[in-house]
């Protein structure tokens, strides 16, 4: 048995607002199994004394692309596969140094890049993730490019990250075939997106009966369905329909948060994204109709997350890069304090993410809980940016009781 004592904590628990001073956290093997004002009879193994720092769960992004090694997602279906997981392997070992022990992939993670992680041949946050989102042919997920001649695209409908499905029966036996693949949850495009060239941010997509079938098919498993939406159509829908997780929500107005509030569903931000793009529109990096589309999400953005707040949403933590982008991935911190306490930021990146994945046993300091522990220099209730500097204020990172950054 590997014990470990952090003593003289100052904790935030990932639950409540403020924090518990002075405190004694032991941890044997891969759990937490004391939480205490004073250390027991017994303190054997390593012991830490953090005093002056702050004791918290490990961070959890809920909306990652694990295999996303381009903005032009057509790239990452034909780049080599030995490409596309060179690329998991960095940006999954960025995100365990910047503190995050978890990630939930939404479109394209699979039980190979999970697998990897967990028998250690790649460094990074264990992976929760959706296999291949569903999309409708010229929805969301639809990359293939419109101006290719018929049978010319080398950009499957069949791809890594999405594939293309109609009709009810066809997204049934989409669903059945990530779940079999070991997906987590099933994502599904609900309406328009920035990086997809054929369809409008406001553009509806499947129908009612083809949604049910996948929020069926996801029930049958025990499973949830996560949906991408940027219209007040397409949240107020999702979340009419079952939908469990609602992804971006950028363009949520007063009704369909009403909506999202009465079903008990989850709203999963993702801020940075859209920053990242449109440093690189004004650099002249992004084509035009990206560019264009990406002004109609952009100055509401921040006016969904506020919204969000103000109508009592349970609120994630997600970041959506790709790319190049991933290295924004703890900007988000920085954006959300615009609107948002620090607290509910720390809550929704911890114990919040861990009911959307429905894991109880993370993003929590409790006995029982997975020892996902970040010691971090400061005070992270007061100053959110502390969190924001990619790792290099976190002295410690302990995924499932073990280190992948030892206190100095």
């Amino acid at each position: 048995m590997t014990r470990t004592t952090f003593v003289n904590a100052r904790i935030f628990d990932g639950v409540h607002g403020d924090y518990r001073d002075d405190s004694v956290v032991i941890v044997e093997d891969d759990r937490i199994v004391a939480v205490d004002r004073k250390p027991g009879p017994s303190t054997s193994g390593d012991v830490f004394d953090v005093k002056g720092m702050t004791l918290m769960p490990g961070l959890i992004d809920a909306h990652c692309h694990v295999l996303g090694s381009s903005l032009k997602v057509s790239e990452i279906e034909t780049q080599p596969l030995t490409y596309v997981a060179s690329y998991a392997a960095k940006m999954l070992s960025h995100a365990l140094d910047c503190g995050f022990t978890t990630v939930r992939d939404v479109g394209g993670g699979d039980a190979g890049i999970a697998r990897a992680v967990a028998d250690r041949l790649i460094r990074g946050p264990r992976v929760f993730f959706a296999g291949r989102a569903l999309s409708m042919t010229g929805g969301h997920g639809d990359f293939r490019d419109p101006f290719a001649a018929v049978g010319a695209c080398a950009c499957s409908a069949d791809g890594r990250v999405a594939i293309v499905v109609d009709g009810a029966d066809a997204v049934r036996a989409a669903a059945r075939e990530e779940l079999r693949r070991g997906a987590h949850c099933i994502k599904i495009m609900l309406s328009g997106g920035v990086l997809s060239p054929t369809d409008p941010i406001w553009m509806d997509q499947f129908t009612d009966e083809e949604v049910v079938a996948a929020v069926e098919e996801a029930a049958r498993r025990r499973k949830y369905v996560a949906a991408h939406c940027h219209s007040p159509s397409s949240i107020e829908r999702a979340a009419r329909l079952g939908v469990r997780t609602i992804e971006h929500a950028t363009l949520i107005d007063e009704s369909s948060a009403a909506a999202v509030n009465a079903a008990g569903a989850y709203v999963v931000p993702t801020m940075v994204i859209v920053q990242a793009l449109l440093d690189d529109s004004k650099s002249g990096l992004l084509p035009p109709w990206m560019s264009t589309k990406l002004a109609e999400v952009a100055d509401q953005s921040l006016r969904g997350l506020e919204l969000m707040g103000r109508s009592g949403l349970k609120i994630g933590f997600g970041t959506d890069l790709l790319g190049h982008l991933h290295t924004h991935q703890t900007r988000e911190f920085i954006i959300r304090r615009e609107v948002q306490s620090s607290a509910d930021i720390l809550r929704s990146a911890t114990s919040v993410n861990a009911e959307i994945l429905t894991e109880p046993q993370l993003g929590k300091i409790q006995p029982g809980c997975y020892a996902d522990i970040l010691i971090v220099d400061g005070d992270p209730l007061a100053h959110i940016d502390v969190l924001a500097r990619d790792g290099r204020s976190v002295s410690a990172i302990m995924k499932a009781g073990q280190f992948h950054k030892r206190p100095t």
